[in-house]
C-alpha cells in the first residue's frame, strides 16, 4: 500500500522532531563540558595574573572530573536510549570527530603555540553551528558566531586574554544554550 506524500513528510517531520527531542536531553553534556572549560579557563586566568606556577592546575582537576560525570550519564543514557535517527547518528559523528581534532590540537599545542585557543574556538563555532543549524535552535547559532568572533580576536591578543576568550566563547555557545535547552526540555514536559 503506498503512503501519501502528506503520510511521508509528515513521518520525516517526526523523526526530525523525535530527534530534536533528544538532542534537548543532552543539554546537561553542553552544560557539563561548557561549566568544566570555564571553571579552568578563569581558574588558569587568575592564577597567571598571580604569578602562580601552578596555574594549570584547573585543567588537571575539571576535566577528569567532567570526564568521569560523562562518563555515569553515558551509562544511564546507554540504558534509556531508543532508536536513533540518522540526524542523531550524523551530529554524534559530528561531535566525536570534533572530540579527536580537540585531542589532536591540545597533544600538540606546545607546536601550535599562541593559536591553540583561537582554533579551538573555531572548532567550538563548526560543531555549535552546524547543530543548532540541523535542529533550529537559535542560541546554537548565536554561539557559534560568538565562538568565531572571538577566535579572530584571540589571534591578537596575549594568552591570558584568550582565556578569558576561551570562557566566553563556552558561556555562550555551550552554557547558556545548554540551559535553554534544559529549560525548553522540562517546559515540554509539564
Amino acid at each position: 500500500m503506498e503512503h501519501s506524500t502528506t503520510e511521508q513528510l509528515a513521518f520525516i517531520a517526526q523523526m526530525i522532531k523525535s530527534a530534536q527531542r533528544r538532542f534537548y536531553d543532552d543539554s546537561p553534556y553542553y552544560i557539563l563540558w561548557g561549566g568544566a572549560v570555564f571553571i579552568a579557563s578563569i581558574m588558569q586566568y587568575i592564577l597567571l595574573v598571580q604569578d602562580n606556577p601552578y596555574n594549570a592546575v584547573g585543567w588537571a582537576i575539571a576535566i577528569p572530573v567532567a570526564l568521569l560525570v560523562q562518563f555515569f550519564m553515558l551509562r544511564k543514557q546507554k540504558r534509556e536510549e531508543k532508536i536513533k535517527t540518522h540526524v542523531e547518528t550524523v551530529l554524534n559523528s559530528m561531535w566525536f570527530a570534533f572530540g579527536i581534532s580537540l585531542f589532536i590540537i591540545l597533544f600538540f599545542a606546545n607546536k601550535i603555540g599562541g593559536a591553540t585557543y583561537p582554533i579551538i574556538l573555531s572548532l567550538y563555532a563548526i560543531t555549535t553551528f552546524v547543530s543548532g543549524s540541523a535542529f533550529k535552535i537559535r542560541a546554537f547559532v548565536v554561539g557559534s558566531l560568538v565562538c568565531w568572533g572571538l577566535s579572530i580576536v584571540g589571534f591578537f591578543v596575549e594568552f591570558q586574554i584568550q582565556l578569558l576568550l576561551l570562557a566566553t566563547g563556552v558561556l555562550f555557545a555551550f552554557i547558556v544554550p545548554g540551559i535553554i535547552l534544559r529549560f525548553y526540555e522540562k517546559s515540554a514536559k509539564n
